[in-house]
């Protein structure tokens, strides 16, 4: 298990999260990515999250994403766009 910095917001930081990456570049990733937290209301950048991962070098058979909905999650199936697209194709899961 590797934490990751956030920002004063709650969000991730994915300067620190690409650092992290590159020095685990022979484990795959699993990660848990926010989409409301109950403190802050903090919604990480789920697009950069996986753009970090793929500058990287990490393919979809290489990393997993948890997206942590405690406080706007119930929104977020009624939202358009890429999120619902990784939905649908199953690289993200929800609770």
């Amino acid at each position: 298990c590797v934490t990751i910095n956030t920002h004063l917001s709650g969000q991730i930081d994915c300067a620190d999260f690409k650092a992290k990456l590159l020095r685990n570049i022979d484990k795959p990733a699993i990660v848990n990515v926010i989409i409301g937290t109950t403190m802050k209301g903090a919604i990480d950048d789920v697009d950069l999250v996986i753009q970090t991962l793929e500058e990287c070098g990490f393919q979809q058979d290489r990393f997993y994403i948890h997206c942590d909905g405690a406080l706007y999650g119930f929104m977020l199936p009624l939202l358009e766009g890429v999120v619902r697209q990784m939905i649908n194709e199953s690289i993200l899961t929800f609770v």
